[in-house]
């Protein structure tokens, strides 16, 4: 039932707001339609957020309903203020369309929602973390929520995705652990949507009627969606033996393997290569490696594995949303001139102050959704209103290109941050800033493993392109502009590592350079700079080929803008073709930033930029695949057409692999015992029964602070009462709290204090820390037992319950938990 709940409130949200995606983009082939339903949850969401911390409504029944009635009126004023016949014959005459999205929309959602249903589990890496912060905001009475692992504070992270999952949660009284499971489903529904739409508005223009190009534009979802990287075809090859030989010891040894790098597949096939976690492997195809040599792991996620996981993570959840951005995007580079304004009555734009307000809107929703996604799509749509001048003004001057981007990336930040201002005045993080990156460096061989599914589509597309145009196209100023881009990125890498031998020291990291040698195992900047520098040299494979891929990509951009007002085009390279060219050049330029920079944060090297990049690279890419694909097999010259369509097929075929072996892997061959099911608190309910019942009961008491064990991240046992419960812990996993609060103040001492509460045996001292942190519930368990035994530093006698029994309210116990409360 919650399933169809969701389904029909989706569909609800959608219609009452398409009538301003049909006035607002009025050159998108489906008018918005596609982007409808994620715009519908985003402008809900947003309604219901900004009312509540402003203190206009509660967190409850009342305020969802509040926030959908303007929700409804906002869509029911455009309607009201637009030719209302005019949108009644659209719907008429697109009603093939309609069905179309709406029918892949039941099968991507419905599809996946199986899925789950198969292996819904919530345990595991980070599962219990995003379950905690959707219950925490089905129990938060107001907003900001509060954080349920540190009690008297509200969540410190980009929590915007787990606000509308509970908001569907609470409107159709669905529970928490189903909503999860729904969530994963949902957001895998809608971003198969947004890239279908996508694909389809940049493709029309491919067929003489709209209506033929409704099925081609399913290789959106396809290629973002399903194609995976080839390390699937690697790990069958690795599980056969293939490539491996006896050595001179009876040992095997493998030149490929080794040569590859891939963690795993450089040691001998074992006899269970398949085993439950194989296909958590391709996730990890690049490997760092410091100055001593040693490895260091990359997060290299792609779609299709982040799904298959199961984690509902603010990648994830901001995916239909930067999809309904590029739509956006493209609709603006599409539309007709909107006439101008000046923003604060300083900065000129060429675009209608309407248009301007939307896109921060949208993008700023980035920002709360995956922070981390906010500049790359604020970069986009600068980027293209940055193209759409150059092709309306003639000859590509960089100046004049670099004002035009600057004078709209500029304010439409600071105005996406400001329409969200009250999300970042609670807010903190790890962040601490760029690092230049002068050592770790990507191998070419690994990069075609992460993306030769994308790249091949991408390159045969850009030479039939180039080829088309060639009487036109000037390579060889475009290499000069990307060698220049290089030579200086290159060059500020190099001289920020140097420099931070004379730079003071920051704060509480002490020397900076001291802290830049311990991130790669150094022990002289001179001799960490020498070496990356002699890494790139013995490794160009990445940099050779995202400067082929941008040397293509840059030529057709610049040389194809026509030389004055009048001048009409290319054919063959139409708006869609040329908003592509801005797609593969974004992924170029996130792939490539990583060789150079990498963001600052707790684990000190570039792990967490290059997941966020290259994930943001293989939707680009993706996008721009689809759309390359099809070109090639209906508008390329024949001979273009028949190499490149092998060339293609081999690629995507190899990027098959992965989903057909990995998805019947990780849901036992499309079989659960017991039948599937959608609530994911399935293995806390059979592996944990006591700690079940006692959270039940929890579930059904007034709101207050928990008192329980607390453990380190990934524990699916500690901090399991806030968790399943949503009330908020004293503390929950430590070092995520420190991630999201930029350090330790606040965490240590609570760690300290919980374990002196369990375990002394002076009441006065647990009585001072029951106060301290008003605790309501104090729990004592098989998690509390085996965490605070004999022999600790704070628990040398191990836990004492005698004194709870003595001063405390025994409020629930079975045979195993014990529930304490203070009042």
């Amino acid at each position: 039932m919650s399933f169809f709940l969701w389904l029909l409130t989706t569909y609800l949200l959608g219609w009452m707001v398409f009538p301003i995606f049909y006035r607002l983009f009025p050159a998108l082939a489906d008018r918005g339609y596609s982007f409808s339903k994620a715009l519908g949850l985003l402008t809900w969401g947003y309604l219901h957020w900004l009312l509540g911390v402003l203190g206009f409504s509660s967190n409850d029944l009342g305020g969802l309903i509040a926030a959908l009635a303007l929700t409804l009126a906002a869509g029911g004023l455009v309607l009201w203020r637009s030719s209302r016949k005019q949108l009644g014959a659209w719907i008429q005459e697109h009603l093939r369309l309609i069905l179309t999205v709406d029918v892949l929309f039941i099968i991507a959602f419905g599809g996946w929602a199986w899925i789950r249903a198969l292996n819904p589990a919530i345990v595991g890496t980070e599962k219990p973390m995003e379950l905690a912060f959707i219950n925490a905001i089905l129990r938060s009475p107001a907003l900001p929520p509060h954080d349920p692992w540190l009690s008297g504070y509200s969540i410190s992270y980009y929590y915007f995705g787990y606000l509308m999952v509970a908001m569907l949660a609470k409107l159709t009284g669905t529970a928490g652990p189903v909503a999860f499971n729904l969530g994963v489903s949902l957001i895998f529904g809608l971003t198969a949507l947004g890239s279908y739409g996508v694909v389809y508005n940049l493709t029309a223009e491919f067929f003489e009627k709209r209506r033929q190009a409704l099925l081609p534009a399913v290789l959106g979802p396809i290629f973002t969606l399903i194609v995976s990287n080839w390390e699937g075809f690697l790990h069958l090859l690795h599980a056969r033996g293939i490539f491996w030989e006896t050595g001179p010891q009876g040992q095997p040894t493998s030149a490929f393997w080794s040569w590859l790098g891939i963690k795993d597949l450089v040691n001998p096939p074992s006899g269970n290569s398949f085993g439950h976690w194989w296909w958590w492997r391709a996730s990890r195809v690049i490997m760092d490696t410091d100055f001593q040599g040693g490895s260091r792991e990359v997060i290299s996620e792609f779609p299709f594995f982040s799904y298959l996981l199961g984690d509902l993570h603010p990648h994830v959840l901001a995916m239909p949303f930067a999809l309904l951005v590029i739509g956006a995007a493209y609709g603006l580079y599409r539309g007709t001139d909107q006439g101008g304004f000046r923003w604060l009555g300083l900065v000129p734009l060429g675009l209608s102050p309407l248009y301007f307000w939307v896109l921060a809107w949208l993008t700023g929703a980035l920002g709360f959704l995956n922070t981390w996604d906010f500049p790359i799509y604020v970069a986009l749509i600068s980027g293209v209103y940055t193209v759409k001048r150059l092709q309306a003004e003639g000859d590509f001057r960089l100046g004049r290109s670099l004002k035009d981007f600057l004078s709209l990336a500029v304010p439409l930040g600071l105005t996406g941050i400001m329409l969200y201002l009250p999300f970042y005045l609670s807010f903190s993080s790890q962040a601490g800033g760029v690092i230049p990156n002068a050592l770790y460096i990507t191998k070419g061989r690994q990069l075609w493993v992460m993306f030769g599914p994308l790249l091949i589509p991408l390159l045969v597309y850009a030479l039939a392109q180039v080829w088309e145009h060639r009487e036109r196209v000037r390579p060889v100023r475009s290499a000069l502009l990307l060698a220049g881009l290089l030579m200086l990125l290159l060059a500020l890498s190099t001289g920020l590592a140097l420099s931070l031998a004379v730079l003071p020291p920051h704060g509480q990291y002490g020397s900076l350079e001291q802290l830049f040698l311990s991130s790669v195992s150094g022990d002289s900047l001179i001799a960490v700079v020498q070496e990356g520098l002699l890494r790139r040299i013995e490794f160009p494979g990445t940099w050779l080929t995202l400067s082929a891929l941008g040397i293509l990509t840059l030529a057709l951009l610049i040389d194809l803008a026509p030389r004055d007002r009048s001048a009409v085009a290319p054919p063959r390279l139409g708006p869609g073709g040329r908003f592509v060219l801005v797609l593969i050049t974004g992924g170029m330029l996130l792939v490539l930033a990583p060789e150079f920079i990498f963001l600052r944060d707790l684990f000190g090297y570039r792990i967490n930029t290059i997941f966020k990049f290259y994930f943001q690279a293989w939707i680009f890419w993706s996008l721009a695949a689809a759309y390359g694909t099809l070109f090639i097999l209906r508008k390329a010259p024949f001979g273009w057409t028949a190499v490149g369509s092998l060339l293609i097929a081999a690629a995507v075929g190899l990027g098959l692999f992965y989903p057909v072996l990995a998805l019947p892997s990780k849901t036992n061959q499309f079989q659960r015992e017991g039948g599937p099911t959608l609530d994911g608190s399935v293995y806390f309910e059979t592996f944990r029964p006591e700690d079940a019942r006692a959270a039940d009961w929890l579930k059904e008491q007034p709101l207050g602070v928990i008192a329980e064990a607390v453990g380190g991240s990934y524990s699916s046992s500690h901090a399991r009462m806030a968790t399943y419960t949503g009330l908020p812990a004293v503390l929950g996993w430590d070092f995520h709290e420190i991630q999201w609060r930029g350090g330790g103040e606040l965490v240590y001492p609570r760690k300290d204090d919980i374990a002196v509460l369990y375990c002394t045996e002076d009441w006065s001292k647990a009585e001072e820390i029951i106060d301290r942190y008003q605790i309501r519930y104090l729990v004592v368990g098989p998690v509390e037992r085996s965490t605070y035994t004999a022999g600790e530093n704070l628990c040398p006698g191990g836990l004492h319950e005698g004194k709870f029994r003595r001063h405390l309210e025994l409020a629930f116990a079975n045979q195993k938990v014990s529930i304490y409360t203070t009042e």
